[in-house]
């Protein structure tokens, strides 16, 4: 009886669970080890946010699905892996080895060491429901980063905050423009947005000091917070790193084309938590982590039975739409971009279709 691991319930391992229960595997068992029973989808953190959405409708039960699917789910997470001897330690001491194992457990946020004190993360995503609840309710919120996530969340907190008849005072800070890697055209757009839409935002700037009352910025810009967001680039886990495999410098786990360690063939990767070789840039976007899923669901059947493997190429362009509060959204595509109800209700089919499909596995009609 050989062992199929998946560590994580991102996108990719999704789809694997979803082929799973479609394709039963002789000979084969698979677990899913995941340090949360639920796995949230992060396109609909802003919905959830603004009140849109219940927490049912933006997380999938892992344990509900595995059993519907014939995986065994474990809660517990992955801290050491020993690649030699095929074995995976978890926090509650537990060991299990495996034949494949694959990782798709997303990334952390990089919060400056000096700033933790003063500032929670979303991240790992079960933390993502108080926290949010938490942020949109205080006096004074401040979310750091001018990214899709920061700009999301922060048009979501003040559309509930003015729902809710609280001040609009919700605050985004960014070193850049805002969603810069869009273009120029589009970033000028969403600045914009926000001016309409009454969010105060500081770009340009970073963030210099944090207070419990006050951040610095390094234009020299005193702002009045009582509770931060830090939402800039993503960071590694450092499993991969103390396990001694192969990584990237930022200490994502080195795989190539075919989403596979560079050197060890039988640990394989997908989503934000690994560097495809061949594709260092790759932005840590969820629109790759979904499109790996058919072709880690592949070579990992391929890998078990001795197929021929296939290769992931990404695409150079895709859809981008962002909700921006108030039923609107903001579509772009390469140079073009749109703002509106329109792309609003797209994004809502999109993101609850999405969402359909595994809760329809374990759910009773």
């Amino acid at each position: 009886m050989k062992t199929l691991v998946l560590v994580g319930g991102g996108h990719a391992h999704l789809h694997c669970l979803e082929q799973l229960n479609n394709h039963a595997l002789e000979d084969t068992q698979v677990l899913l080890i995941s340090a949360s029973r639920y796995q949230y989808y992060s396109g609909m953190f802003s919905g959830f946010t603004e009140g849109v959405y219940s927490l049912q409708d933006i997380r999938i039960d892992l344990a509900e699905l595995c059993g519907k699917v014939g995986a065994v789910f474990i809660e517990d997470a992955v801290e050491t892996i020993d690649p030699e001897n095929k074995t995976l330690t978890c926090a509650s001491g537990e060991m299990y080895g495996y034949d494949l194992v694959s990782f798709d457990i997303g990334s952390q946020i990089d919060i400056p060491r000096n700033f933790l004190k003063h500032i929670a993360s979303i991240k790992p995503n079960y933390r993502f429901p108080d926290r949010l609840k938490q942020l949109r309710e205080t006096a004074h919120p401040v979310i750091i980063g001018g990214g899709a996530s920061g700009v999301e969340l922060a048009l979501a907190i003040q559309a509930w905050r003015r729902r809710h008849n609280l001040p609009l005072n919700t605050v985004l800070i960014s070193s850049s423009a805002l969603l810069l890697g869009l273009g120029r055209a589009s970033s000028k757009k969403i600045e914009a947005v926000s001016q309409k839409k009454g969010l105060a935002c500081y770009t340009g700037a970073k963030v210099e000091s944090i207070d419990s009352q006050t951040l610095a910025t390094s234009d020299g810009k005193s702002v009045t917070q009582s509770d931060v967001l830090w939402l800039t680039g993503p960071k590694s886990a450092e499993l991969f790193t103390s396990s001694g495999l192969p990584t990237d410098d930022g200490g994502y786990l080195l795989v190539d084309e075919t989403l596979h360690s560079v050197t060890h063939p039988d640990i394989y990767g997908a989503g934000d938590c690994v560097s495809i070789q061949r594709f260092p840039g790759l932005a840590k976007n969820g629109v790759y982590a979904v499109r790996q899923g058919p072709v880690l669901w592949h070579n990992l059947m391929a890998s078990l039975t001795g197929g021929n493997l296939k290769k992931f190429t990404p695409q150079k362009r895709f859809v981008s739409i962002l909700s921006t509060g108030d039923g609107e959204a903001f579509l772009s595509y390469g140079e073009k971009s749109f703002h509106g109800k329109i792309p609003w209700s797209l994004k809502q089919r999109i993101d609850r279709q999405f969402m359909k499909r595994y809760h329809e596995l374990y759910c009773e009609n």
